[in-house]
């Protein structure tokens, strides 16, 4: 009986990350969708030898290439691997949020904590099966705040270094994953002004360790970029782009999407409405100043984390899961106390047992994608707008009919087809949103895509006319390259695919002749050399 005592917060634990894998493993096939596929691109060009940012134009932080590359040369480079990974990396969050949450909540408190965590991090309100950056970055970022309460316990400064070099890291995964370096900062300037008078000669090396640590990381990728020769492609896409791309949605729209997510959240809002009573708790409860700075500074700087391009895209909200669960589990601990010496053990659980039940609800409100569908179902629900399941079977012929040095031109947002296909694309503009929004770099952009096009002379053109691929602002802004792009391919290529949507329908060959698309949802596979008499099977829509 005293075993069980010591060891059953290790066996629900490890009962969380059984029914997490059975989820996950079932799905791992899951088709990629496009930030996945970009990853899996760049990773697959660096397992090649190629530095990122050569070949490849991206706003993206080179940290997530890295831990994809990693992930493909243990796991293989297909999607089932990819995911294989990605769990793993989810695993070490839960783990990493227990022990974390150990030092504020009891141990129940704890597994509660965990097994939101699991539930939420699986959710499609967050894309959870897809292996975004935001889910790095939490791995990291807990793993540098469970450090940095150690240190702080310990006094240790290496401990001090090795957080800040952790939250760095979370950094160099995705540009907001720096809020989280500021938080730990925040914690220790707290914990110095919390004396009086502060003593700095403890406090000032602490934080200037820290402050190393937390550069370190950040200016060995920057030397190795360097020495790569990708550096000025590096800082004008990460920095001077990003900044007019993160400031181009009005504020009113952005206020807007934070509503309409919010608006939207069904049964996984039952969490959040925890998490909020769980604040009131530790700011109205007796844990102390520094519990409170705590919890309060980790939402909003995680807040924060979802701000800068007031976009608020669901899966960025996966970097506030860590603290809203803890909060959630939180909001229970005060019933828990106080029934704690009651003589009935049912009434000793019954606070834990309120969760579970709220637990069981939400992750029945998921049950048809957590238990019934199959991998290319299960894309169909967490984003039924894209028909990501096409874009393996169009790589595979394009695999097929072409060598390994061919190359391709992708017209849409689709940068898994040239992960699937292993083929390399003649220009570095795998998105196309850039070119047809309304920015002050567009003109200078479309030029260099259309010569870089035009000089790489791609064995295969595939268009994708598909909105969600293009994201056209102003809408007419399409009309110019869609008039570079039909004259192109009319001049030097010919149809050999047509996949339609609605149902998904695929013709290859001649037989792609007798079937022109027409409507808003389809892609179109070209081949070079095409003779003119095929001039009127051309598609003419507009995405």
């Amino acid at each position: 009986m005293k075993s069980w005592r010591n060891h059953w917060p290790a066996l629900w634990l490890l009962l969380i990350l059984v029914l997490v894998a059975m989820v996950r493993i079932r799905l791992l096939s899951m088709p990629l969708e496009r930030d996945e596929g970009e990853y899996a691109y760049v990773g697959q060009l660096m397992l090649e030898g190629e530095p990122p940012y050569k070949l490849v134009y991206t706003m993206k932080m080179p940290g997530i290439y890295a831990a994809y590359a990693l992930i493909m040369a243990l796991f293989g480079q297909s999607s089932a691997g990819i995911r294989l990974g990605f769990m793993l990396v989810n695993f070490g969050a839960i783990v990493l949020l227990y022990l974390v949450g150990r030092r504020f909540l009891d141990r129940a408190g704890a597994v509660a904590a965990c097994a939101a965590y699991a539930l939420l991090s699986l959710s499609p309100r967050v894309q959870g099966f897809n292996a975004h950056s935001t889910h790095f970055v939490v791995l990291a970022a807990l793993g540098a705040i469970l450090v940095l309460l150690r240190a702080q316990e310990r006094g240790s400064l290496a401990g001090f270094f090795w957080s800040g070099a952790l939250f760095g890291v979370a950094f160099l995964m995705k540009q907001p994953g720096g809020a989280f370096a500021f938080f730990g900062g925040a914690l220790l300037l707290w914990t110095a002004l919390r004396r009086r008078p502060p003593d700095w000669k403890t406090h000032g090396p602490r934080l200037a360790v820290y402050a190393a640590g937390v550069t370190v990381p950040i200016l060995l990728t920057g030397l190795i970029l360097w020495r790569a020769g990708v550096w000025d492609k590096f800082w004008w896409w990460t920095v001077t782009y990003a900044r007019v791309h993160a400031t181009a949605l009005p504020w009113a729209d952005g206020v807007s999407r934070l509503a309409g997510y919010f608006a939207h959240l069904f049964w996984d809002g039952l969490f959040w409405a925890l998490a909020l009573a769980g604040l009131c708790c530790v700011l109205m409860g007796k844990g102390g100043a520094d519990e409170k700075f705590f919890f309060l500074s980790w939402l909003l700087f995680s807040f924060a984390a979802v701000c800068p391009t007031l976009q608020f895209t669901s899966h960025y909200f996966e970097l506030m899961l860590p603290v809203v669960a803890l909060l959630a589990a939180r909001a229970f601990t005060p019933a828990a106390a106080w029934l704690a010496n009651q003589p009935l053990a049912l009434a000793r659980a019954a606070p834990w047992l309120l969760f579970g039940l709220a637990w069981a609800a939400v992750a029945c409100s998921h049950r048809d994608l957590f238990l019934a569908s199959g991998p290319a179902e299960a894309a169909g629900l967490i984003d039924p707008a894209n028909n990501f399941e096409v874009y393996p079977i169009i790589a595979d012929y394009l695999r097929r009919q072409s060598p390994p040095p061919a190359k391709l031109a992708i017209f849409g947002s689709e940068p898994e087809l040239l992960f699937y296909a292993h083929r390399r694309s003649v220009t570095g503009y795998i998105y196309m949103y850039d070119l047809v929004q309304n920015q002050p770099f567009r003109q200078r952009m479309d030029n260099e895509m259309t010569s870089e096009v035009e000089l790489g002379r791609p064995d295969y053109v595939v268009f994708v006319n598909l909105v969600f691929s293009w994201l056209p602002y102003p809408p007419d802004s399409f009309q110019t390259f869609e008039t570079w792009m039909l004259n192109y391919t009319a001049s030097q290529y010919d149809p050999c695919g047509v996949v339609t949507f609605l149902p998904n329908r695929y013709f290859w060959g001649a037989d792609c002749l007798r079937h022109v698309p027409v409507g808003h949802r389809f892609v179109v596979i070209y081949q070079r050399h095409r003779p003119a008499s095929l001039d009127a099977h051309l598609p003419k829509s507009a995405p």
